[in-house]
């Protein structure tokens, strides 16, 4: 057997090591498959679960691979050792992916599979080797129960964390006993030692995550026995990844361990925006020869415009993440936004920041971590501006918030954010909710609610309206109306009066940085540097004690002593300012659209074009073909003018959005300008707008229209080649049919001139005789007389010569003046 030599140590010291190839090459050698199936197939579709991250797969993709686990197991159950070392395979390929993915529903998937179906094998007696079967699939188990207390972690919710930090690590324990009692063999040991490495990181992590969970709930927890509990677990790990978690884990908690004594902020009441923009654009194409309207204006008004009408008119009809607009009693349309009027501006072509609304029906989730609070409530809108800058806005209010609270309602807006649904607190409407209508992240909700409205405008405008955004362009907007600092020795908390003693607070890490890309590590935030001279800070004009922050992603108010209506104000324009980011997107996917279009056209161009090109004699091509290409070019040349025709329109309107967007009468007051304008420039609105007019300058300066314009006028070139190559062609066939004319008039006169002569000698010979005979003529008269008749016949034949090449000539010119009237050719 495999176990009974060293073989079987190697392979899983390789693995352990991060080589799984000699195992992989193993299992390819060994397992049995089934008749008429290839085990090889399927292993590969085990290789590639580790780049399932960063591929797009088809419906069957996951069907595929469970079908593979399948026919694996089963080729690997009559083999001895076969099963236990796929299993290790397939567990090692898993955790390779969970490192470099966040999403690991379809890593869960194949686990879970696994373990059925290896269990049910098992139970059928069709395992060689029952138990180191046994042991493998509950390391499987260990694996899916590790996801779960991760996916807690990504959720931020710290006492959910610890608690099934807890869970995984007693399940670890039991499978390490399990394995250390077990017959003694290479996988027993292989298990043992993995499973307990697993509990000693479990427990660690578990205690670490409740300490930070008492430290700002209760002000009290064992800070330093966490620390002590994660260098022991540290140190008795390898150097691999695990270890290197539990380094950073402890390096966040040694910063708490320094502040433990310090205040931190606690956000009293505040409110928490949600922004996902997105952009829409008619795409060219759509199936259609003709690209059909304009795709930037017509008539004046802008696509987004008529998009803005088209919803007012016809919002009522639509549905919306499963939702009827007009059933539901919560949902709302809204003709005209609910703005300050600081933006009715006076613009002099009539323009406004304005556009539609659609109020959604309002969602709820529970936080695990405050078990006795209310459920979340959020109150989702849809606005269309017809500005182009559209988004989803969904609102939430913070009450009691704690640092690491503010850190989870900060993070959930990104597609990173853990699964509600794993976590049991999935996404669902507050009102009429439906088993169907459950969302495991906030993101994922945005991306239906966009893509549903899209088929909704497309299908009711009859335009070809496509969206541009993704679900990482999102934006979290932070109004603190009142907060306090809070004593961890239990003293009362002082209302925070001062903006910046906020931003420099324990806990303020959370509020002047950007929303990362996941979750690295147990209260990260805590290591996020914070500067006060480093701030992000907007220079907008204020009140003493003011702070507004903008990050790339994030925007920070406090404004403590301003009215509620005023901080709606400036709200408005940050997140005005933080929506444009959809109107760019929209901007550059009807560029790359146009491109896209052009590209189809100019494919087709040049496929007309080589097919003549490669004919071996351009002018022996059929006329009319040629007539037929010449035609279809010049009409494929008349769709491409049309198409630069209205990119170009299409980028002044652009330019004059932008325009508007930079204008002083896009608002009232002058004071509001200057806050957009420093809004703007914490946002990069100036990288911005030179990306998007250097995409526009390389559009309209590209060749694309004199180079069909050389292709066309090559072709007609070609063509009229081909007009005077048939011209001379007849030329020369005329020219050849006149010389063999000639030659056969020649020969009839030379025929006709012999005939002639001879005519007049018998003629005249005749006479003669008949002479000679009448008047006794002797010989010397006779003489004569054959004399005169020689000179007769000469001069009778030299004069019907001439006569007969006087009329030919004459008809020759006649017949040449006609030609030479008909067909133009005379000089």
């Amino acid at each position: 057997m495999v176990a009974a030599s060293d073989t079987y140590s190697e392979l899983l010291d390789a693995l352990v090591d991060g080589d799984a190839r000699p195992l992989r090459q193993w299992l390819g050698e060994h397992l049995v498959p089934a008749p008429g199936e290839g085990v090889e197939a399927d292993l590969r579709l085990l290789d590639g679960l580790a780049f399932w991250n960063a591929e797009e797969h088809d419906g069957d993709a996951g069907q595929r691979v469970l079908d593979g686990v399948e026919r694996t197991l089963s080729a690997a159950a009559s083999v001895p050792d076969a099963t236990p070392l796929l299993l290790f395979y397939l567990k090692y390929q898993c955790d390779q992916a969970w490192e470099a993915a966040w999403d690991v529903d379809l890593i869960l998937v194949v686990l879970q599979h696994a373990r059925r179906h290896g269990t049910d094998l098992v139970a059928a007696g069709q395992i060689t080797d029952p138990e180191p079967t046994r042991l493998a699939l509950d390391q499987l188990a260990v694996l899916v129960s590790e996801m779960g207390t991760f996916n807690a972690a990504s959720c931020a919710s710290l006492a959910e964390w610890a608690r099934l930090a807890a869970e995984t690590a007693a399940l670890a324990g039991r499978v390490a006993d399990a394995a250390e009692v077990a017959d003694a063999s290479a996988s027993a040991a292989h298990v043992a030692v993995e499973a307990r490495e697993d509990e000693s990181y479990y427990l660690a992590v578990s205690r670490a995550a409740l300490a930070v969970h008492d430290h700002f709930t209760y002000g009290r927890s064992d800070l330093d026995g966490a620390v002590r509990t994660l260098r022991l677990a540290e140190e008795s790990l390898p150097d691999d990844c695990a270890r290197s978690e539990l380094r950073a884990h402890r390096y966040n908690l040694e910063v708490l361990v320094e502040a433990a004594e310090q205040p931190w902020i606690r956000l009293e009441h505040a409110k928490v925006v949600y922004l996902y923009p997105f952009g829409l654009y008619e795409e060219s194409r759509a199936g259609r020869t003709d690209p059909g309207p304009d795709v930037a204006t017509r008539g004046g008004v802008t696509f987004a415009e008529r998009l803005v009408a088209v919803a007012r008119r016809t919002a009522q009809q639509w549905t919306v993440a499963g939702w009827s607009v007009a059933e539901h009693p919560q949902a709302m349309v809204e003709q005209d936004l609910l703005l300050d009027d600081i933006w009715k501006g006076d613009d002099p072509l009539g323009r406004q920041y304005r556009g539609m609304a659609v109020r959604l029906p309002d969602l709820e989730f529970s936080d695990v971590d405050r078990v006795d609070a209310e459920p979340v409530l959020l109150q989702v809108e849809l606005r269309l501006s017809e500005l182009g800058n559209h988004y989803l806005r969904v609102e939430c209010q913070l009450s009691g918030a704690t640092p690491p609270q503010v850190y989870a309602a900060m993070t959930r807006a990104a597609p990173e954010f853990g699964d509600l649904v794993q976590l049991g607190t999935p996404l669902h409407p507050a009102v009429d909710a439906r088993p169907t209508q459950l969302w495991a992240r906030l993101s994922d909700f945005a991306v239906d609610v966009v893509r549903d409205v899209t088929g909704q405008l497309a299908e009711h405008s009859g335009l070809a309206v496509r969206r541009s955004g993704r679900p990482g362009m999102y934006h979290v907007m932070l109004s603190v109306e009142r907060g306090s600092l809070v004593s961890p020795v239990g003293a009362e908390p002082v209302p925070v009066a001062i903006a910046l003693d906020a931003a420099t607070a324990v806990g303020a890490q959370t509020l002047v940085h950007p929303v990362r890309n996941g979750i690295s590590s147990l209260a990260e935030w805590l290591r996020y540097p914070v500067e006060v001279g480093e701030l992000p800070k907007v220079d907008a004009p204020g009140f003493i004690g003011d702070l507004l922050l903008r990050t790339c992603n994030t925007t920070l108010m406090v404004l403590p002593g301003t009215p509620d209506y005023g901080v709606n104000a400036v709200l408005e324009s940050a997140e005005f300012v933080a929506t444009l980011e959809g109107m760019f997107a929209g901007w550059q996917d009807q560029i790359a659209d146009h491109y896209d279009q052009v590209m189809v056209q100019l494919g087709e161009m040049i496929e007309r074009l080589e097919r003549h090109d490669a004919a071996p004699d351009p002018t022996g091509v059929d006329p009319a073909e040629y007539e037929r290409v010449t035609r279809e070019l010049g009409e494929m040349q008349a769709r491409l003018e049309a198409q630069q025709l209205r990119l170009h329109q299409f980028v002044m309107a652009s330019r004059l959005s932008l325009m508007f967007v930079t204008a002083p009468s896009l608002v009232m007051s002058p004071v509001a300008r200057s806050t957009i304008d420093q809004l703007l420039v914490a946002a990069k609105f100036d990288s911005l707008r030179s990306d998007f007019e250097g995409m526009i300058d390389n559009v309209l300066g590209d060749r694309i229209g004199a180079l069909v314009d050389a292709s066309v006028r090559r072709q007609r070139e070609r063509n009229d080649a081909r007009a005077r190559a048939q011209q001379e062609r007849d030329a020369a066939a005329a020219q050849a049919e006149r010389e063999r004319q000639g030659r056969r008039e020649r020969a009839t006169r030379h025929w006709q001139d012999v005939l002639s002569i001879a005519t007049a000698t018998v003629g005249i010979s005749g006479l003669m005789q008949i002479i000679q005979a009448g008047y006794q003529v002797q010989r010397l008269s006779a003489a004569g007389l054959v004399a005169v008749v020689v000179v007769l016949a000469v001069l009778v034949g030299w004069g019907l010569h001439h006569f007969q090449r006087d009329t030919v000539s004459g008809s020759r010119r006649r017949r040449t003046g006609t030609t030479d009237s008909v067909g133009g050719t005379r000089k």
